[in-house]
């Protein structure tokens, strides 16, 4: 989808080569729902845990994210001046 769209980018496989707390906070930081809306509630993980998002620190859950990424939502597109977080149709057809 990306290629056909001539979008340049770097793929990461995130459980070969995991974000970092830095990272996980960086990205965070720029995405509208901070690190919550990094979280993959729908994940066997999440519920594997029994995590509740309401008594989970933002810390918690960075920390949590960089040793699990299927807590991660996926994919996370990084284009610099864009976030993408999640399958988004409307977001990915809007690139070009």
């Amino acid at each position: 989808m990306l290629s056909r769209r001539r979008v340049t980018f770097t793929p990461r496989d995130l459980f070969k080569e995991p974000l970092r707390a830095v990272e996980i906070r960086a990205l965070a930081a720029r995405a509208p729902a901070g690190v919550r809306g990094l979280l993959s509630t729908r994940s066997s993980q999440y519920k594997a845990l029994g995590l509740d998002r309401k008594k989970v620190s933002d810390a918690e859950l960075v920390a949590l994210m960089a040793r699990e990424p299927r807590l991660l939502r996926r994919p996370i597109l990084d284009l610099g001046d864009r976030l993408v977080i999640g399958f988004d149709r409307a977001a990915f057809d809007a690139l070009r």
